[in-house]
């Protein structure tokens, strides 16, 4: 995972972490540490999604924005439910995510983590060959 329960807390607050870790228990004093690590897993999934062709995953030291981006697509996700919608402010915040990390994937924005070595060859790169000769050449063709 890219990010803590801590890192949620720090960037969110305790009170909104309790709030949409137990939305049903309204007298709730703590978070429901499971069910946020179960959100922050799945984000840093879909983060893979869009870096694996581009960066070694998992990132094992993510820089901030990767952390940063594992909070927003979490809480999202937390706030997801049966008597709960996520508000506007939190689809927008997911939806600029998502456009970063498909600029990630795009090659538009470079992040300061180990690249992916390609599987193979590049394609159009080293010697080319031939096994039969060219029809038309210089000489076969002077005097048109």
């Amino acid at each position: 995972m890219y990010a803590t329960v801590t890192d949620m807390i720090a960037r969110f607050g305790e009170t909104h972490m309790i709030r949409l870790s137990q939305p049903e228990d309204r007298t709730a004093e703590t978070v429901d540490a499971v069910k946020i690590e179960t959100a922050l897993s799945d984000a840093s999934s879909v983060i893979d999604g869009y870096i694996r062709g581009r960066y070694l995953v998992p990132i094992a030291a993510p820089p901030a924005e990767i952390v940063r981006a594992s909070c927003v697509l979490a809480r999202y996700e937390l706030a997801q439910g049966e008597h709960m919608e996520p508000s506007e402010e939190m689809g927008k915040a997911r939806k600029e995510t998502i456009t970063w990390l498909e600029n990630i994937a795009k090659e538009l924005i470079n992040l300061d983590v180990p690249v992916a070595l390609p599987a193979g060859p590049a394609v159009g790169s080293g010697p080319r060959m031939s096994d039969r000769s060219r029809i038309m050449s210089l000489d076969s063709l002077r005097g048109f």
